[in-house]
């Protein structure tokens, strides 16, 4: 199975930094490229694109559970 990725894109200005309002995740590549464009037209100095892999952590719940059997399995003989 393929871990998934996502494209991160953010733009800035030279000064001020970058502008998490406009953070967007994409799973296209293109889509993300299309969005750079767009944010340098819509008056942003810069914009950055990167390439993220997706890293599912399992839910509160499900690591309780695992450590739950763990402990039951520990105590068997």
């Amino acid at each position: 199975m393929e871990t998934p990725r996502v494209y991160a894109v953010i733009g800035g200005w030279d000064y001020e930094g970058e502008d998490f309002n406009s953070l967007r995740l994409f799973d296209c590549h293109s889509a993300a490229v299309a969005y750079i464009k767009d944010l340098e037209d819509q008056g942003y100095d810069y914009s950055k694109c990167e390439m993220r892999w997706i890293d599912m952590q399992p839910s509160l719940k499900e690591i309780q559970e695992r450590a739950r059997i763990a402990e039951r399995m520990a105590m068997l003989p």
